[in-house]
């Protein structure tokens, strides 16, 4: 299964050499919960003073049944779910016979990202609503798109976001705010600027908007990221399924063609919107796949979609304050052989007075755009994504700037970037400066007409994915190279590692690779609490080792790097999306989705309210310690 064992072991052992004697290193010490440890990795220099906690939970065992799950020790309580009113005389959940109306009024379906603001005294949780599911949503459906238009205007209405007010009572519950002036949804009907470079270019006018000035709403909201200045980036993500009809711009048939615009499956929208048709509105695609830029604590405020950050399948958008003020964002496209892409903003960020957040953001629309390219020797350049060079010319149909971010993705084709193995969540780590790389899986890579396995990708038919380590140097996130390494390989399911164990044991990250380890597959999103650590989720766990996808701490530092500790599961049919601490680390929220979810389309998971009558729900999970203190321990 794999052609380049030994290649790949030469690889490590040349990157290590690299880590070793480089001075880009940064230096992270780890610690126990009462001590510095003295069994650090010896590559690592202790930065003085500071430490990461490891965490004191035992593991929770891997079940996989209807319900959810929690490690001794903590809860797991249900704060909303789909279909819940946002306002105290907001409609009920009403099923089968649901409403566009209703839904408008009600929390979104399949919710993800999540992001925990305080604003004057108010915990605002922001909601990214995905995806639908037809065959969970709608008696008699089997696909993941409807096939009747009459479920089409609820489809819409429960993509998007959810902003609600929430509160946490004397005992540590957290509940919903729902006669908060902050509670609101986020549509497709939602009004958007466009800023930065693309706006008014003609690649995005339509009819409806001639200037190419303003989008209504947004679609197939994954991650996303917090801004600095305290508004929330939500990413665009897979856009390929919500347009249909006639091609209508022989001009745009690469672009449709790289962005896989035309999805044989697609929603069925475009015959009830008419926004939607390609053969009426043929720019349409173009206005979708960006990060937009939102405001939660100001309901009246007009979310901003950020062009100069690209266009492609936007799994995350997450920002960290370079040391020299400037802003850089990370983002992962969320496609086979897809590309890792930095934003740097040209200028830096100056907190000054302001009339809305939103003005702080219009720092986003100016920075330089690269995309990410790995070497063998432990190296990952930044190639700059800029009109005029590396063949992002006319010859190559890029005539303007504009054209290049528009279609970021086949810029970076041109320019050579890293075909990656599914880039989910990016996560810079605001504490060690470290950046984590969540790389879900590839199964075609190596097959076929595919490319093979190579650096930062390492293993063909990858099922399970892993997760990459980028080390800045001197903590210079701006810097045009810099050091990586592996940090997790996802567990391959049995037969593979028998076939392959001699290339698992040359992983020295691969703790669950191990019989008596705990063991994921498909790390998905990330967080970092407010000790510095890093949690992950998984989406494919089911799939791979018949195991329930949950949450997962992990050790990045010392003897114990790469070890797991499994915290929560989901429901069978479920992956586990959108983890975010509360500030003082005693929280984590977690979004649960698409519970229930099988081929077959048939209903066979209830959760979370197991009532016959109803539907499986998706839904934010609050996990807690019952004695109060830190999640994960302090």
């Amino acid at each position: 299964m794999f052609s380049n064992r030994k290649t790949f072991g030469d690889v490590l052992i040349s990157r290590r050499r690299l880590l070793q004697t480089s001075t880009a290193t940064l230096a992270v010490a780890c610690t126990s919960r009462k001590q510095l440890i003295s069994e650090q990795d010896p590559r690592i220099p202790p930065v003085p003073g500071f430490g990461i906690a490891t965490f004191d939970f035992k593991s929770l065992d891997a079940p996989l049944d209807m319900n959810h799950h929690v490690a001794d020790g903590y809860t797991a309580e249900v704060l909303i779910r789909w279909g819940e009113p946002l306002l105290s005389n907001g409609p009920s959940f009403s099923w089968p016979s649901m409403t566009e109306r209703n839904q408008l009024q009600q929390f979104g379906y399949n919710n993800d990202f999540l992001a925990l603001l305080e604003h004057d005294g108010h915990w605002l949780l922001t909601v990214n609503h995905e995806s639908t599911s037809a065959q969970l949503m709608f008696p008699g459906e089997e696909r993941y798109t409807s096939t009747s238009l009459d479920d089409a205007p609820v489809e819409m209405a429960a993509h998007g976001l959810s902003i609600v007010e929430v509160t946490q009572d004397a005992d540590g519950h957290w509940t919903v705010v729902k006669d908060s002036r902050f509670n609101r949804r986020i549509t497709l009907d939602t009004p958007m600027k466009i800023s930065g470079p693309v706006t008014g270019y003609t690649r995005v006018m339509t009819p409806e908007d001639p200037q190419g000035q303003v989008v209504r709403g947004t679609v197939h909201n994954c991650s996303g990221g917090v801004t600095p200045w305290g508004t929330i980036l939500t990413c665009e993500e897979n856009i390929l399924y919500y347009f249909g009809g006639e091609e209508g711009d022989s001009q745009e048939e690469l672009a449709y063609r790289r962005y896989n615009i035309g999805y044989s499956k697609a929603y069925r929208w475009y015959e009830v919107e008419k926004r939607f048709d390609l053969g009426h509105a043929p720019k349409q695609p173009n206005r979708y796949g960006w990060v937009v830029e939102i405001d939660p604590t100001d309901p009246t405020s007009e979310p901003i979609k950020r062009t100069a950050l690209g266009r492609f399948y936007h799994e995350s958008a997450n920002p960290i304050l370079n040391k020299d003020g400037r802003i850089v964002i990370y983002m992962g496209d969320d496609g086979y052989f897809e590309y890792l892409y930095r934003f740097v903003s040209s200028q830096s960020h100056v907190p000054h007075q302001v009339q809305s957040r939103l003005e702080y953001g219009d720092i986003l629309d100016d920075g330089e755009l690269s995309v990410a390219l790995f070497h063998e020797n432990g190296t990952v350049e930044w190639i700059p994504l800029a009109f005029g060079t590396l063949g992002l010319t006319p010859e190559n149909g890029f005539h303007c700037q504009e054209d290049v971010l528009i279609e970021a993705r086949r810029a970076g084709d041109i320019v050579g970037a890293t075909p990656m193995d599914r880039c989910e969540d990016v996560e810079p780590n605001p504490i060690t400066n470290r950046v984590y790389i969540n790389c879900t899986k590839n199964p075609k890579r190596g097959t076929k007409e595919y490319p093979t396995s190579g650096p930062a990708n390492p293993r063909n038919e990858n099922q399970s994915g892993h997760t990459i380590e980028l080390i800045p140097p001197e903590q210079d996130h701006a810097s045009m190279v810099m050091i990586w390494d592996i940090l997790l390989m996802g567990t391959e399911p049995v037969e593979s590692q028998e076939s392959d164990a001699d290339f698992l044991s040359l992983e020295r990250v691969t703790q669950a690779s191990k019989s008596t380890a705990v063991v994921l597959a498909c790390p998905d999103n990330a967080a970092i609490d407010p000790l510095g650590r890093l949690w992950v989720t998984t989406d494919g766990s089911e799939e791979v080792l018949g195991i329930a996808d949950g949450v997962y701490a992990v050790e990045t530092t010392g003897r114990r790097r790469g070890e797991l500790r499994r915290l929560f599961s989901a429901p069978m049919g479920a992956e586990v999306t959108g983890p975010c601490f509360a500030p003082d680390g005693r929280t984590l929220f977690v979004s649960v989705q698409h519970p229930g979810k099988y081929p077959s389309g048939k209903m066979t998971n209830l959760w979370p309210d197991f009532d016959p009558r109803l539907p499986a729900r998706p839904s934010v999970v609050v996990i807690r310690r019952l004695d109060g203190g830190i999640v994960g321990g302090d």
